[in-house]
């Protein structure tokens, strides 16, 4: 039996308020292997509030409604296939024995294909409500159902630090601060694993050559070459990256 690995999701308060969860469920992955594969854990700095653990768990319910549909249309389609081809071809033949036109195999075809997307249909239907895709459904949302939340001093650090980021009068300034910011806390061996896993959820939601690109780009004005400060603050300031999570990711990413 393979072993299950532990996954953290991270929850941290915004300065308006507003939640943010943290987890790997994103960006196309294997969805239905992370559930079945992994622990889930809660972490928090300040303890979220329950409707927003309410809409979370609803998420991740449909995370799981969708991946395991996706599954059980996946794991049978070539019986399928194969099936509804057989269905039109006696469909196919017997109107063409029973339909006399002008035009021999237009209505034929038409009458077959219709016939074979409706098996087709019937049976992705049957499936998906089969007592196996329904175990599975239960058992997952059951393990969604386990996960609890506890508070975490990385967390609150991170999710402090994001507070302090947002508090900058605009992105110029956010810049400075990060230009400016070399804290270098070191984190105990068992924490490293978290901190991964909390760059690695943030670096998931955008693009992954841009991330890698202006991070390159951040260390090297560190260094003092601030040629590149106008192409920095013209991607914070896009639609394309969250700036303030992209200081929290900067800050931690040289202490993992």
């Amino acid at each position: 039996m393979e072993e299950k690995t532990k996954a953290t999701i991270f929850h941290v308060y915004r300065k308006d308020g507003s939640s943010i969860f943290l987890y790997p469920m994103i960006k196309g992955k294997n969805v239905l292997g992370l559930f079945e594969n992994n622990d889930f854990t809660g972490v928090y700095g300040k303890e979220p509030r329950v409707e927003s653990l309410t809409l979370l768990r609803n998420d991740l319910y449909r995370m799981i409604e969708q991946s395991v549909k996706e599954w059980s249309a996946e794991r049978k389609f070539i019986p399928r296939f194969l099936i509804s081809t057989g269905c039109f071809l006696l469909v196919y033949l017997l109107a063409s024995v029973v339909i006399r036109d002008p035009l021999p195999m237009i209505d034929e075809i038409l009458i077959g294909l219709a016939a074979a997307a409706a098996l087709y249909f019937f049976l992705a239907k049957k499936d998906t409500s089969s007592r196996e895709v329904t175990e599975k459904k239960v058992r997952l949302r059951m393990k969604v159902d386990e996960i609890v939340f506890n508070e975490d001093p990385f967390v609150k650090d991170a999710e402090q630090y994001l507070q302090k980021c947002e508090d900058a009068e605009d992105i110029e300034k956010l810049l400075m601060n990060m230009l400016a910011d070399e804290d270098n806390i070191m984190h105990a061996p068992e924490e490293l694993k978290k901190v991964e896993q909390f760059l690695e959820y943030i670096s998931l939601m955008y693009d992954q050559n841009a991330i890698k690109k202006h991070e390159k780009m951040l260390s090297r004005m560190k260094k003092g070459n601030d040629s590149q400060q106008k192409q920095m603050v013209k991607w914070l300031s896009s639609r394309k990256v969250d700036p303030f999570l992209f200081a929290v990711y900067t800050k931690y990413k040289k202490q993992s």
